[in-house]
């Protein structure tokens, strides 16, 4: 709870064009996040397939990162 407090007290004050949230398999954390900013959110670490990226998509993502590239085929 500290943690997403902090987010929501630091996304106005940020001047980045979107926002990479790690781990990424958080959806229930990315949804939070979301409903906070207007912000384009990157769920980035630990995506490891894909319902890992279907989850984040449907949690507010815009997209994913990975460095499996057998998630980068999907």
């Amino acid at each position: 709870a500290l943690a997403l407090a902090n987010i929501q007290k630091r996304i106005p004050f940020e001047w980045a064009d979107a926002v990479e949230i790690m781990p990424g398999v958080m959806p229930k954390v990315l949804r939070k996040i979301a409903a906070m900013t207007a912000k384009p959110i990157i769920a980035g670490g630990l995506i490891s397939d894909k319902e890992d990226v279907l989850s984040a998509l449907q949690a507010g993502a815009i997209s994913v990162s990975s460095t499996n590239p057998d998630v980068w085929r999907l």
